[in-house]
Formats: structure tokens, C-alpha cells, sequence
């Protein structure tokens, strides 16, 4: 943990993210898996690290990322440090712990599992901020496994460290407005105030989430005119917009794009930007098994009964979900006060622990499975 504390890795800095990349090839060439490490422009190498050659279709995926939020020069700034049994440091718990657990994970696995199962890892270098090329991988491997084990931190606000179920899915909607430019002081009449329409508009649109279970829209981006003695011809609104589940996202969106093809003040057209879309990471009847079975696992190794919650943040669990594979999140270390570099904490005595439990859970699949 220590040595990938030590790295830069903020997303987008592809130096920093395909120096870990190179070290997990290295381990996992070195146990006789099948490596590659497709290129994501702007982001980097990824990895793909399969336990039999075939790259091409996954019975299980082992998720985790490479990149972090923190800036470069972090890594100096914010060193790898021990405190009892809570490891402190930039990127410490998101996700640099859990990314290597999943190679111990995977060194110690007993050979029938990893004859019996293809198993693979997957290391995104783009989790915490997306490029169409990292989507566009991600996309095509989430295509290739019905299962998938995603490694962002076990949520340390709960005792013992939860489990997530649930992720809602995360999309930034902007609205723009047209209007009329004139001169404020000469003949303010003429013109058509786009920044007025959009002041109108942003309490319409957030008041939609109050009809739908588990949704957010807030309107957190503005901008809009020229200088102040000019009627505002242009204004935009960018919403983050979080929902439970994609029927949900689909009525949201088209209640948004009704409201703007109507208008919100006469003489200003508003425009919803068609936005990219993503998914909720979803529970599903396929899911509620894979649950039932890190919950049987636990129990034969007598760990307490995880806690599965449903959470605000989206991860890559939603892009596995998206393609209908079965998911479960949050299987990695233990952590807490993600992305702030000073306090952010793993807690390396959870490490073992959860080490076991997915190793035990890939035991029960490549023995019995789902």
C-alpha cells in the first residue's frame, strides 16, 4: 500500500497511473495470468489480468481503479503513514488499499478455483474521472461477465465496514438559454432576458425530484451574460442529477426536456443538452444472489453479517450493472473521509478480513455457483 501511496496517480496524470498499472502487470504475469493493458487516451493504461487466456468472456470480475482525486505532488505532501492499524495518505482508501487487495485476492486462490473459473481483474484508470475512452473500455468489459465484485473502499461510517447494494446513478443535465440582447439603460424592453428565464427555471426543474423516490437535481453551475449594462443573451444551468434506478432517469429527463420545449419565459428558447448517459448500479434478482452469497460466506467464516446499504455515489459497479451483470460494491479495505487528503484513513486490520471473504465467495462459485 505504501509503494502506490507513494505515486501520483490523479486522473488524467498517465505517468503516475501507468506506473501502478505496470506494477499489478508485473504481479500478475508473475503467477501466470494472461495480461494486457489497452490503452485509454487521457487517462492511461488499464489492466486486464485473466486467470485463463481467453480475454474475450469473464465468468467473475474483480474491479478496482488506479486513479485518485488528488493532485500531483500530493503523494509527497500527503505520505503513506501508520497509525496503529489505520494507514493514513493521498488516495489511501480510495482506492489504493482495496486495489491491492484484489492481487492478494487473487495470489493466494486455491488452483481449483482458478482452474474452474475465469477470473478477471480489471483495473480502471479512469473511475474518478471519466473519458469517453475509459467509458468506452469499461463498456466493453462490463459486456464480457454476468458477475462482478467491485473494490471501492468498505464504508468505514459503519461499524465493522458496509457493503453497498445500491449506487444511484450520477448525471450532470445543463440547460441553456436564448435570449434577446439590448442595452439596459437605452431600451431594456427590447431584449429578452435569458438570465431571468433561467433564475425561473432552476426551482421548476429541482422541484421535479420531490415526485420520484431516491431522487436529487441541484442546480450547482450557473453562468449567463456579457456585462451588466447588457440584457443577458445566454444563460446555462448544469444540474447534478442522482436516481435510483434507469426508469426513473429515462421519466426524469423527459419531464425536463418537456419544460423546456415549453418555455420557461416567453421570448427565451431553453434547451436541454442531450447529456451522456449513465446507470444506477441496480439490485437485481441476479444480485440479491450474489448478496446471499458473500452473506453464506461470511457467516462459514464467521465474520459479522454484512450490512448492504444504498448510497449517493456512483462507482463502476454502475457500469457493470448497466450491461445486466449481477454486482455487489464496496468489498475492498475498510476506509473513511474519502478525498481529503489530510484525515482520509484505511483501516489495514479490515485488510485481511476482507481478503478472505472474497476469496471465500469465489471458492463457493467455482463449487457450487449462483
Amino acid at each position: 500500500v505504501a509503494e502506490l501511496v507513494s505515486i501520483d496517480s490523479k486522473s488524467g496524470y498517465e505517468e503516475g497511473s501507468n506506473k501502478i498499472i505496470d506494477i499489478f502487470a508485473k504481479r500478475f504475469r508473475s503467477i501466470g495470468w494472461t495480461v494486457s493493458t489497452p490503452y485509454c487516451k487521457g487517462r492511461g493504461n488499464a489492466l486486464v489480468a485473466t486467470s485463463h487466456k481467453n480475454q474475450d468472456r469473464y465468468d467473475v470480475v474483480l474491479c478496482a481503479h488506479s486513479d485518485t482525486v488528488q493532485p500531483v505532488g500530493n503523494a509527497a505532501k500527503y505520505p503513506f503513514r501508520l497509525d496503529g492499524h489505520k494507514a493514513y495518505g493521498a488516495g489511501v482508501a480510495d482506492d489504493k488499499s482495496s486495489l491491492n487487495a484484489v492481487w492478494w485476492i487473487c495470489k493466494d486462490l486455491p488452483k481449483r478455483v482458478t482452474e474452474k473459473l475465469n477470473i478477471a481483474v480489471i483495473i480502471n484508470p479512469g473511475e474518478e474521472s471519466g473519458s469517453d475512452a475509459s467509458r468506452a473500455f469499461m463498456a466493453d468489459q462490463a459486456k464480457k461477465t454476468p458477475l462482478a465484485l467491485v473494490y471501492e473502499p468498505g464504508r468505514g461510517e459503519i461499524p465493522g465496514g458496509g457493503f453497498v447494494a445500491v449506487r444511484k446513478g450520477s448525471i450532470f443535465v445543463t440547460v441553456k438559454f436564448h435570449g434577446k440582447p439590448a442595452h439596459a439603460g437605452n431600451n431594456p424592453e427590447d431584449g429578452r432576458n435569458a438570465v431571468y428565464a433561467m433564475s425561473l427555471a432552476i426551482p421548476q426543474i429541482s422541484a421535479i425530484a420531490k415526485k420520484y423516490e431516491g431522487v436529487t437535481l441541484n442546480g450547482d453551475v450557473v453562468k449567463g451574460g456579457t456585462a451588466p449594462n447588457t440584457i443577458a443573451e445566454h444563460a446555462e444551468v448544469t444540474f447534478d442529477f442522482r436516481f435510483m434506478n434507469d426508469k426513473t432517469r429515462d421519466a426524469v429527463l423527459g419531464e425536463i426536456d418537456a419544460m423546456c420545449k415549453k418555455g420557461f419565459m416567453e421570448g427565451v428558447k431553453s434547451e436541454l443538452v442531450p447529456p451522456k448517459i449513465s446507470s444506477a448500479l441496480a439490485r437485481t434478482p441476479q444480485s440479491e444472489k450474489l448478496i446471499g452469497l458473500v452473506d453464506k460466506a461470511a457467516a462459514e467464516l464467521g465474520q459479522k453479517k454484512p450490512q448492504w446499504l444504498t448510497v449517493g455515489g456512483a462507482s463502476d459497479g454502475n457500469k457493470f450493472s448497466a450491461q445486466g451483470a449481477a454486482v455487489v460494491c464496496a468489498m475492498g479495505v475498510v476506509g473513511g473521509n474519502l478525498h481529503n487528503p489530510e484525515t482520509e484513513w484505511s483501516d489495514l486490520s479490515t485488510a485481511l478480513p476482507r481478503i478472505q471473504l472474497s476469496q471465500r465467495v469465489l471458492t463457493l462459485l467455482a463449487d457450487k455457483g449462483l
